[in-house]
């Protein structure tokens, strides 16, 4: 069984949640983080710590021998302004291939990479991406390909679609939908046809748990798209958060335009996710809309 792990985006929303699952589990944790002070207040002592620009960079990845790496960090923006270019190209593509130079002799048996359901724009499981940040993670997967095919370890890419759930600085769609019933002012939104799949983080946690016990019977190369395999498009998930809640939404659909890089359709195909690995999701959108109300 596999008890070292490396995670980059330790501090980000998945990372910050999956962590304490792991430590209780008794992995050894080793974190890739920009802000080592940060990582403490999440999990003090409990893990190891490594910052991004360590000059012992490589040496104490070696050192530690990661059996497996969850690549989580990563920069997201939908603009394609060069500066933001540049950010994308460095956190995505070179921050990347700075991990991978670092395990490639390591031994390692597994790498899980991150893509984005942005990557597939018409929602028909066709790569093409929607933005330049989707298009950095389409890349990522052939830098992927390319070390785990020479250096002889397995690879994944693990595809979320919408997460919510548990505790974040940044809100989602559904934070600001569960916002607007204390609004004098309406929530400005798009015309509200866009279909996502949203997975409760309780879902993605576990379903990452899943992978690391189940690394012995993964393929060499896999991708999971991770959701619940159900579509909600946000004027539906307004209604239920009023139909759970008790309270009136107060939205003024329309009021923004889609934008160009808008999905209009992200569900995520679950075959993999069951023929592999046995999993399902846990909660559906209803379960987690209470679950966010008793939370609060």
């Amino acid at each position: 069984m596999c008890k070292r792990i490396l995670i980059t985006g330790s501090t980000g929303f998945v990372g910050k949640h999956l962590i304490p699952k792991l430590i209780e589990n008794e992995y050894e944790i080793l974190e890739i983080t920009r802000s080592i002070s940060k990582s403490d207040d999440f999990f003090g002592n409990k893990t190891q710590k490594i910052e991004v620009n360590d000059a012992n960079f490589n040496q104490k990845i070696k050192f530690f021998k990661p059996e497996i790496v969850i690549h989580l960090a990563s920069y997201l923006t939908s603009s394609d302004e060069w500066t933001d270019v540049e950010k994308l190209v460095d956190t995505n593509i070179l921050f990347l291939s700075k991990i991978l130079d670092a395990v490639k002799t390591n031994e390692l048996k597994l790498f899980v990479n991150t893509g984005t359901f942005a990557e597939y724009f018409k929602g028909d499981g066709e790569l093409l991406p929607a933005y330049f940040y989707a298009a950095t993670k389409t890349a990522s997967r052939a830098i992927v390909d390319y070390y785990a095919n020479a250096y002889n370890f397995k690879q994944t890419t693990v595809v979320p679609y919408t997460i919510y759930g548990g505790v974040d600085t940044q809100k989602k769609i559904i934070d600001l939908i569960f916002d607007s019933t204390n609004s004098k002012e309406p929530l400005q939104l798009s015309p509200g046809e866009q279909v996502l799949d949203f997975i409760h983080i309780d879902d993605v946690v576990n379903f990452y748990l899943s992978l690391i016990d189940n690394i012995n019977i993964l393929p060499n190369t896999s991708e999971f798209k991770l959701g619940t395999g159900i579509g909600t498009n946000l004027k539906e998930l307004a209604k239920i958060v009023e139909e759970v809640s008790g309270e009136k939404t107060n939205i003024n659909w329309g009021g923004k335009p889609y934008r160009k890089s808008d999905v209009m359709y992200a569900v995520a195909d679950q075959r993999q996710n069951k023929n592999i690995l046995g999993w399902f999701n846990k909660i559906n959108i209803e379960q987690g809309v209470k679950i966010k109300i008793n939370d609060k």
